[in-house]
């Protein structure tokens, strides 16, 4: 009896031990696809933006501060300055463009790992676009997590550009 149970208890904790280290060789959450992909051209002002992860993510932990859309090309989420002023004498300030955010929705399907983000409005004609997935690697320690918590560890930035107007 004690050998029975020695080895039932021996088997489940290897089998613990290996579901453990599995969970752990997993890894960080990542994007697997977008919707439209990146550099995409000509995408109808009206579509979903989509982004779909390696695994199920945790609740609450999409939204729109960690999905989100920008006008703009933009290769940082959050560029650090806005205005670059010189040390010429007097001061010369060159604006640079800073991102505008488009009001969203975002939705989360559990089924296929996939979040939506909706747009309030069309989003306007012949114009690029800079979607965003927070990670935690840009230092602002907002990001996606997976249902264990852990965070996705960098930014996904995904561009494209609108359709232009069809006048008829």
């Amino acid at each position: 009896m004690r050998k029975t149970i020695l080895l039932f208890t021996t088997m489940a904790l290897v089998l613990l031990l290996a579901a453990g280290m599995a969970w752990a060789a997993a890894g960080p959450p990542t994007v697997t696809s977008t919707v439209p992909t990146d550099g995409a051209i000509n995408v109808d002002p009206t579509a979903k933006i989509k982004a779909k992860f390696s695994e199920p993510m945790k609740e609450g932990s999409i939204n729109t501060t960690t999905f989100y859309l920008l006008k703009g090309n933009f290769s940082a989420a959050n560029p650090p300055n806005c205005a670059t002023t010189s040390t010429a004498t007097p001061p010369v300030t060159t604006p640079v463009t800073c991102p505008t955010a488009i009001i969203a929705t975002v939705n989360y399907n559990e089924d296929t790992n996939t979040a939506k983000l909706i747009p309030s409005a069309a989003l306007d004609f012949s114009t690029p676009y800079t979607a965003v997935v927070e990670g935690t690697g840009d230092g602002d320690m907002r990001a996606v997590k997976d249902r264990g918590g852990t965070a996705m560890l960098t930014d996904k930035l995904f561009h494209f550009t609108t359709a232009a107007q069809i006048i008829p």
